[in-house]
Formats: structure tokens, sequence, C-alpha cells
């Protein structure tokens, strides 16, 4: 099957937020992102995020997805590119669709100026685990807080 990188349109809207969804639910969340927020995500300038779809040949169909957002490290002194999202549609893993999707939030990274780029996914999900350290990450181990605010 043969799948284009690209940034997503308008008309890709309801995929993408299918995708999302499915995403959180496979990491046992929920995403409260509407079809409406995710539009205006797509049509802001600048967005807040980069969104990249793999959209299969002919259909259009949407394989998978990344997410982007950029922030500044202050212990380094550099931008840097959080990968906030990154997913395939279990059907259509293991043939490289996930590899095209990171190296193309790699290439989009340094195009913004960023010096590198960083994720994370949860520690129960070992296909992902082995897929980056394939890819040629490097991992950290750390805990990640959060709180609820008002």
């Amino acid at each position: 099957m043969s799948a284009a990188i690209r940034q997503p349109a308008l008309r890709d809207v309801p995929r993408l937020h299918a995708l999302i969804r499915h995403h959180a639910a496979f990491e046992k969340s929920d995403a409260s992102l509407t079809t409406d927020e995710l539009e205006s995500l797509l049509l802001a300038r600048p967005g807040p995020i980069r969104f990249l779809v793999a959209a299969e040949e002919g259909n259009g169909d949407l394989l998978g997805y990344a997410a982007l957002t950029f922030d500044w490290s202050v212990w380094r002194a550099r931008r840097y590119a959080h990968l906030d999202c990154l997913f395939v549609a279990e059907a259509h893993r293991g043939g490289g669709i996930g590899s095209r999707l990171l190296a193309a939030a790699r290439a989009a990274a340094s195009v913004e100026g960023a010096d590198r780029l960083e994720w994370q996914t949860p520690a129960w999900n070992e296909e992902a685990r082995r897929f980056y350290l394939r890819e040629g990450a490097a991992s950290e181990a750390k805990l990640r807080f959060r709180v609820t605010l008002p």
C-alpha cells in the first residue's frame, strides 16, 4: 500500500478526529477534542500544533498521524519539538508508515528551528518502545506529573 505523508486538509477533519479518538482509546484514555476544535487548530496561523497525516494514495483514507508542538529548553537555551502524538491505525502497522511519519516529524522540527525532538510513550507499550529504539531514539526514565487547573 502506498501512502503520502502530508499536512491535513479541512476535508480530513472527520477522519483525523476518528484517528485521534482511536489513539486516546488505545492509550486507555479519551480525547475531548471536538471536530470544531480540530478544524480551528488546522485553520490557525500560526497554529499551536503541526499535524502530519499518512494518507492512502487513491482514496485518501488516513492511516496514521503525528502532531508536533514547540517549546523552549531553559537548560540548553534551545527550541525543541515535542512529538505530542504519533499513531498508526492497527491494521496499517508494520508497513513503514510509522517510520515515515517520524521522519517527517523530524524534518518538520528541523525546519522550524528545533534542535531535537522529544516525546513519551506509555511504559506498557512495548511495541512502541521497540519501534522508537529501532528508529535511533534514546530513552530517559522520568515520571510525568499533571494537575488540573481551574
